[in-house]
């Protein structure tokens, strides 16, 4: 665990004047809901019966929490469209269609309380070696994105960075590819600005499980990333261990590839952590992966 950097006191004679130090509690959570197919296989049923669901998930999951910011993947057009009617008005996202057309392909949207927190800057890049430009990077299938939002708190000025992405399921060199990108532009982002951000945090399905070396690359020593659940003691991590279930097809094994990652060095203290049922008395799973839910307070100063 890497431990909180402590500044050392100033002497009498050339004390400066302290700054002002806010703390402030934010939510992450990342949840891969699984597209809206029309070929839905054995034991997943379809969108029109998991929306209500996960949209019902999603409002008791940020209920009462000031400052959420909830990473999707997998998200159709049409799935932004319902789940933003459902969550209301005091929520905006951003991001895009991994394909050519604003609306083609996939999202992997961030969704965050407007009426809190500002979105000065957002963008979607390909994980690719054109990242600025639809396009399928390495031995990838498909094509695969991050989207990043740099996003300010009304009241308070706190600035967080939030980006939300999912590697491809197939290529091994387009996944360890893709994790140099994302430290890349977690760095950029967090040095391009004249204001730091108080935090930058990484969530999403990176088909890649620890033992992989995309998952090695994100947490190498260098990489400036932490994964969240391990800044926190296993046995005080809610719920669940592993992020993907399968809908129970019998080719399926469960597994942990579902991430949050918060960029080092932190002033965020890392509260609590859980992966969250995607399954209950109904025996109808929301999607075939769980969220992954973490709580921190950040401080900063000014």
């Amino acid at each position: 665990m890497t431990q909180l950097p402590t500044a050392a006191a100033p002497s009498r004679s050339h004390a400066a004047q302290p700054g002002h130090r806010t703390s402030q509690p934010l939510r992450a959570i990342s949840y891969n809901i699984r597209y809206a197919t029309q070929s839905p296989v054995l034991g997943e049923r379809p969108w029109t019966v998991r929306c209500p669901k996960l949209c019902t998930q999603l409002n008791f999951l940020t209920a009462g929490h000031e400052s959420p910011f909830i990473c999707l993947q997998e998200c159709l057009y049409s799935q932004i469209v319902d789940i933003q009617s459902r969550l209301g008005s005091n929520w905006s996202h951003i991001g895009r269609g991994r394909g050519t057309g604003e609306t083609d392909g996939e999202f992997s949207p961030i969704f965050y309380p407007s009426g809190i927190w500002s979105c000065i800057r957002s963008e979607t890049r390909w994980l690719s070696k054109t990242p600025y430009q639809p396009s399928k990077g390495w031995d990838a299938v498909l094509n695969r994105i991050v989207t990043m939002g740099e996003f300010v708190h009304k009241t308070r000025g706190t600035r967080v960075v939030v980006m939300s992405t999912h590697f491809d399921h197939i290529g091994v060199k387009a996944r360890q590819h893709s994790a140099e990108l994302l430290i890349q532009f977690a760095k950029e982002w967090s040095h391009d600005s004249d204001i730091k951000p108080a935090v930058v945090l990484i969530g999403g399905d990176f088909n890649s499980t620890p033992n992989d070396g995309a998952y090695k690359t994100m947490t190498a020593p260098g990489s400036g990333m932490s994964d969240i659940a391990s800044l926190i003691p296993v046995d005080q991590h809610y719920g669940n261990h592993l992020t993907y279930t399968s809908f129970g097809e019998p080719t399926e094994w469960p597994k942990r590839i579902d991430f949050l990652f918060v960029q080092e060095p932190r002033t965020a203290v890392i509260t609590s952590f859980g992966v969250v049922s995607n399954s209950f008395d109904d025996q109808i799973r929301i999607s075939d992966h769980r969220p992954v839910v973490a709580d921190m307070d950040i401080v900063s100063y000014f």
